[in-house]
């Protein structure tokens, strides 16, 4: 289970490293959701301590999305754009 801890100390690191020995600037970011739901993080705006604030991608371009920790059930990193996005122009911003 993910929680803010998780978001704060280690997702970051993580997403870095992902960049690094994929050699990518902007790895996509998914993000797979209890009710089978999938979103395409951009970038991750504010951590509470029940939920996070984060942009995600669709269709018209990013929003805003508040998501609960415990509705989070896989985060997979990508190199690049998976077949099943409808977006090629997706990627995470790292700092």
């Amino acid at each position: 289970m993910f929680d803010r801890a998780f978001f704060e100390q280690h997702f970051m690191t993580q997403a870095k490293s992902f960049a690094q020995d994929h050699k990518v600037s902007s790895p996509v970011v998914e993000f797979g959701l209890d009710d089978g739901s999938v979103l395409y993080v951009r970038s991750l705006l504010q951590t509470r301590e029940n939920w996070l604030c984060l942009s995600a991608y669709d269709e018209d371009g990013t929003r805003q999305i508040y998501c609960l920790y415990y509705s989070i059930k896989r985060i997979t990193f990508h190199p690049r754009a998976p077949k099943t996005a409808k977006s090629r122009d997706i990627g995470f911003q790292l700092p």
